[in-house]
């Protein structure tokens, strides 16, 4: 029956993380069915980070925000006859059943919805990542194997316009995988661009702004580096980000609220180094091929870390409330015990910790 499929259809409209961590099953489902359509069902917000991706023909946007959005949808679904729907969203099982495609592939943490995809994983890990989760979805379809890593795809053209964006800042930039501490014969190396991400949508996940600052200076004292600072749109991010810049000086830029997902994608890929919690900024900066030094506390790393080899994760292993998964906390220890000297370890050159080739 699979060698009949014509029309594939992928569902993870979540948050951007999620659908940057998908974005590996696409290339994963288009060399399992190279002949057939493989569209994918993402939110509008959600939609650039899978733009431009080769092995995708088709991008159909779920505007779940809008009334009866759901039933629109999958009215929608239905009409373009899917032969095959994998849903990567357990919330997503019943639109996955009244789109009507002949197979569907999913698994649903609730026994009763299970029954709404014919094809299903003979076992289920809540306990893997979610990366190695998808795999697990998929396995019904023949697919096995190691994930390649995620990516998004940029166009030379985004890349220029994010170098200028820089270079209006800091003036002409050389990008160049290695920093050199200042003093030390730093001919020949380039700019130490570090991307800082000091927000997150659940403030317990944020790392101390004050633990951003000292380690910025120490970074701007030792190699120059050139600080770039990222952040969604809303008031409260904003006025982080620009204390973050203030205290920061003349060799960091703030580019809170002004940039979209393509543009964020672009400038992080133009980091040597991403540094941030756990966040969806996080995962793009790996999608691009930046190294990543990200901090764990109510989040457990183990579900969500960063995929790929380079990438480091912090986190206070001593602690009992560890991995609680609350959005607010008052006290936040597993954030504040990891301190900037810890971070500055796996920074400095005697580390051991290794920047990015080119």
């Amino acid at each position: 029956m699979l060698k009949e499929v014509k029309k594939i259809l992928l569902i993870r409209y979540s948050a951007i993380g999620d659908v940057v961590l998908a974005s590996a099953i696409i290339e994963l489902l288009k060399k399992r069915f190279p002949e057939s359509s493989l569209s994918m069902l993402v939110t509008p917000t959600t939609a650039p980070i899978v733009e431009k991706n080769p092995f995708l023909d088709r991008i159909i946007l779920y505007q779940k925000n809008k009334p009866f959005a759901y039933l629109k949808c999958a009215r929608l679904l239905k009409k373009e006859r899917f032969d095959l729907i994998i849903s990567l969203q357990w919330k997503a099982s019943l639109l996955t059943f009244l789109a009507g495609a002949r197979k569907r592939v999913g698994f649903h943490k609730s026994f009763r919805y299970r029954y709404f995809y014919n094809l299903r994983p003979k076992r289920w890990y809540p306990e893997r990542h979610a990366l190695n989760r998808y795999l697990n979805t998929i396995e019904p379809l023949g697919i096995k194997g190691e994930i390649p890593e995620p990516k998004i795809y940029l166009s030379r053209e985004e890349e220029e316009t994010a170098e200028k964006l820089l270079e209006e800042k800091f003036g002409p930039i050389t990008l160049s995988s290695i920093p050199s501490p200042r003093g030390r014969g730093s001919q020949g190396r380039g700019d130490f661009l570090v991307g800082f991400n000091p927000v997150a949508g659940y403030p317990a996940k944020e790392w101390p702004l004050e633990y951003y600052i000292r380690l910025g200076k120490r970074l701007i004292e030792r190699y120059n580096a050139k600080i770039i600072i990222f952040g969604e749109g809303k008031q409260r991010n904003l006025n982080i980000c620009r204390k973050l810049q203030d205290s920061l000086g003349g060799n960091s830029i703030s580019l809170a609220g002004r940039t979209n997902l393509r543009q964020l994608a672009a400038l992080s890929k133009a980091c040597r180094l991403f540094i941030t919690g756990d966040t969806g900024p996080m995962h793009i900066a790996v999608a691009v091929g930046t190294k990543v030094i990200a901090f764990f506390g109510s989040t457990d790393p183990g579900k969500c870390s960063p995929i790929g080899k380079g990438h480091i994760t912090l986190e206070d292993k001593s602690l009992s409330c560890l991995h609680c998964y609350k959005r607010r906390c008052r006290r936040t220890d597993c954030m504040k015990n990891i301190t900037p000297e810890k971070v500055w370890e796996e920074i400095d050159e005697n580390s051991g910790f290794r920047l990015r080739e080119q």
